[in-house]
């Protein structure tokens, strides 16, 4: 199989290559950028899995590389950075970062949440060759179609919806309990891999992604909130 293919984005030398030889290490194909400037030139030479993304950099704004990414691949994006605001976090989440980890972090710690993110990617292997699995690998509501096996989403008038990683990742979960009222301790520990607390809004900022995603043809679907609960999928029936 084919190793996964990571770019490692920072500008600290000593941190980028402890990051890039752990990853190494661990089974992945790592390519290296100290600023904006390299990155651009890797994501135009190779096709990219995940990026570790340095919000810092000398010649770029990271979020700028992230919408760059998100315009040009499909692959997982984790931010990286050493200030823990909220701000940047939500701000991340609404430009299509999957995860966040706050500087210094242990290497395990990181080599967790880049397995996480890149299982919510489907495989070319996989995809290829599709096995039995629990889960229906295409799932029809209100007029919507996600296919499973390519991470796919058409709307009701056949229109293509691009979804981030964790996009798709919360709207499966969410499809397989429709109706179902879902704790938000539930969908972080699903999605996010981590459990919630009062101070995230990743799992908000989200929903209200994928709301303005769906919303423009979503019809009777919508994902409604449960005050002091979580989230419903509610209007759709799934076949």
């Amino acid at each position: 199989m084919e190793k996964k293919h990571i770019i490692v984005v920072e500008d600290d030398a000593l941190q980028r290559e402890v990051i890039s030889e752990y990853l190494s290490r661990s089974g992945f194909d790592v390519s290296q950028a100290p600023d904006g400037a390299a990155f651009r030139e890797l994501v135009r030479q190779r096709a990219v899995d995940l990026a570790i993304v340095d919000l810092q950099l000398p010649d770029a704004d990271g979020f700028d590389l992230i919408r760059l990414l998100r315009d040009t691949q499909r692959c997982g994006i984790i931010v990286l950075t050493a200030n823990d605001d909220p701000t940047d976090r939500v701000v991340g989440l609404e430009v299509g970062a999957d995860d966040f980890v706050v500087k210094p972090h242990p290497p395990r710690e990181l080599l967790a949440r880049v397995r996480s993110v890149l299982r919510r990617i489907p495989d070319t292997e996989t995809i290829a060759t599709p096995r039995l699995a629990a889960e229906p690998p295409i799932m029809d509501f209100g007029g919507w179609t996600l296919d499973v096996m390519v991470r796919g989403l058409r709307g009701p008038a056949a229109e293509q919806i691009d979804l981030t990683v964790s996009e798709f990742a919360l709207l499966k979960e969410l499809l397989a309990h429709p109706g179902e009222v879902m704790e938000r301790d539930q969908l972080m520990r699903n999605v996010f891999h981590r459990p919630w607390s009062y101070e995230d809004r990743s799992l908000d900022v989200l929903v209200a992604r994928l709301r303005r995603k769906l919303e423009p043809a979503a019809g009777s679907m919508r994902i409604g909130s449960v005050r002091g609960t979580g989230y419903v999928l509610s209007g759709s029936t799934l076949q």
